[in-house]
């Protein structure tokens, strides 16, 4: 009878995600140090030729399984924070065709890690040394990444800490100017030298109770979430924000001067770069129906074209509009730090010209979000700026009727969301209720526009027809909406940028499902739903992207037989 339930449970499996190879499954029973049920914890699966990984939760009886397993050899790992599994790891699992693999854990009492905290935590609980030396960190850094990085690497004096951010810099990972760097180094160095009183564990400190979470925060529902991630390059300077699929379910992404095209069904990467820029910095791509992805090169200000067909990569940008647009540049405020202490209102960006994020309406044109907002025709090969009406936009989306839909976001005078009306290039703009930020911006299938609240914790919605806004409040101590996706059922993904759980509103309800996370901190800047519903992300301090997908009743019926 076992083996009956376990091989429809494979064949249920695979019929629901769309493969069509059999494949084989690894379950089992976690438990704590107490011998009883253990809850929430991630077990994850990595193939060890491919270097995908999947993963899974834990239930209320410790139970977990995955799914779509590709036959071959798998490392199992589970982890929590402030445990240690027994034992802690297993390597060389032969998974099998049409097979179960049984494989229980036990979960010991452990040292919870620095670099296991959210930007939340580490930024709340990190000692204030050398006057605002921890607001230069959090300011400089953690826009990028947090402690997971930082706390990785030990405990140095000053010019080890310099040696440290000096390999960033080299390696070209991050633009890191020196009196940057030397703030932070001596800010590190009095807090995580070899002789500073910062213990060990944050654990130790009288205010991580405040800021920990607890395995029992989540939902029953929130445990039935499956990750998979990918390896990507392994170059330090690759570090995608967000994965976007073209019409033949390949994923395409941002690298360090180029793009990269990933195959989810087997892992294969295959990566392009120009070679004639001046900046390697690439922040978004956009595949579009006819074969082509369009890069947006943010620090030029203008768009790349590749053809997957010859592979080769075309260059537009219009030198004589952007130097026009420098002239007077919009006044910024400071964009990502949401302690309240922390954002400077004089803005800590230069404001000049630049690309961000990229749509292509229904006559095939590209439109880019960035400072100013503009049009490129592809027929023409030439730019409509928007220099006035949009100096400074940051999301962008395109409703059924084809209008363009932005929100303005990082210049200090512009925080509202507009609507270009393609046929005229008339641009009317919305101002939110007093309190919303809006930074990413998404359209439902009824037309509904749903803007990411960064800094009020929100998810807002702006009826275009009723001209109304609603807003729903987000849970958590700093939900920080950053990227954004609207499911095939309307639901509306957000993933947290500081306290990293994964979010989903269901706009029919009003209820908020939160979802744990397997990054400390995951840095995902945007999110795509691909033709199977799964929601695309990245996770960019790790340089891999991934999807998470809801396991359906159906599955957890015979799962659980």
């Amino acid at each position: 009878m076992r083996t009956l339930v376990k091989t429809g449970l494979v064949a249920l499996l695979l019929g629901t995600t769309g493969y069509t190879a059999f494949a084989g499954t690894v379950s089992g029973t976690i438990t704590g140090p107490d011998g009883a049920p253990f809850r929430a914890a991630f077990v994850r699966v990595q193939n060890l030729a491919t270097k995908m990984t999947m993963m899974v939760l834990s239930d209320n009886q410790g139970r977990y399984w995955t799914d779509n397993l590709a036959a071959g050899t798998y490392a199992v790992t589970p982890t929590s924070v402030g445990f240690k599994a027994s034992p802690l790891r297993r390597n060389n699992v032969a998974v099998e065709d049409g097979k179960n693999l049984t494989l229980d854990f036990t979960m010991q009492k452990g040292m919870v890690e620095w670099s296991e905290l959210t930007k939340y935590q580490a930024g709340t609980l990190l000692p204030q040394a050398l006057g605002n030396g921890k607001d230069v960190l959090i300011q400089q850094c953690f826009n990028c990444h947090a402690f997971g990085k930082i706390g990785a690497v030990g405990r140095h004096p000053l010019d080890g800490w310099k040696d440290e951010i000096e390999v960033m810099r080299q390696t070209g990972v991050a633009r890191i100017r020196p009196e940057v760097r030397d703030q932070v180094a001596a800010y590190l160095a009095a807090a995580f030298g070899p002789d500073s009183a910062t213990p060990e564990s944050p654990a130790e400190l009288p205010g991580y109770p405040r800021v920990k979470q607890e395995r029992d925060y989540f939902s029953d529902e929130a445990l039935d979430i499956v990750y998979v991630d990918y390896e990507l390059t392994g170059d330090p300077k690759d570090r995608p924000g967000s994965a976007r699929p073209d019409k033949d379910g390949f994923m395409w992404m941002e690298m360090s001067g180029g793009l990269s095209r990933l195959d989810p069904a087997t892992g294969a990467i295959k990566t392009w770069r120009l070679t004639d820029l001046s900046s390697n910095f690439i922040h978004e791509v956009l595949p579009t129906p006819g074969g082509s992805v369009w890069l947006t090169l943010e620090a030029q200000g203008g768009l790349a074209r590749f053809d997957t067909r010859t592979e080769k990569f075309e260059v537009f940008i219009d030198q004589k509009t952007i130097d026009d647009y420098n002239v007077s540049k919009p006044v910024q405020k400071d964009p990502n730090d949401p302690f309240p202490n922390l954002p400077d209102p004089r803005g800590t960006q230069g404001g000049g010209a630049r690309s961000h994020t990229a749509a292509i309406d229904h006559d095939g044109n590209i439109w880019v979000s960035g400072r100013p907002l503009k049009k490129f025709d592809v027929k023409t090969g030439r730019y409509t700026f928007f220099s006035e009406q949009a100096p400074d936009t940051y999301g962008i989306a395109v409703d059924q009727k084809g209008n363009v839909w932005f929100a303005q976001f990082n210049a200090k005078d512009h925080q509202d969301i507009g609507m270009v009306d393609v046929k005229t290039n008339k641009v009317t703009r919305f101002d939110p209720p007093a309190g919303v930020s809006p930074r990413r911006l998404k359209i439902d299938s009824k037309g509904m526009v749903w803007i990411g609240d960064y800094f009020g914790g929100s998810l807002t919605r702006f009826d275009p027809g009723s001209k109304e806004f609603k807003v729903f409040k987000l849970p958590g101590p700093m939900p920080t909406p950053y990227g954004m996706e609207v499911d095939h059922d309307d639901n509306v993904w957000y993933a947290s940028m500081y306290t990293d759980v994964m979010g989903k509103l269901d706009p029919k309800t009003g209820r908020v499902t939160e979802f744990p996370s397997p990054y400390g901190e995951r840095g995902t800047r945007d999110m795509s739903v691909d033709a199977q519903g799964r929601i695309w992300y990245g996770a960019q301090p790790y340089g891999k992207v991934g999807y998470v997908r809801l396991r359906t009743d159906s599955e957890k019926t015979v799962a659980q037989k």
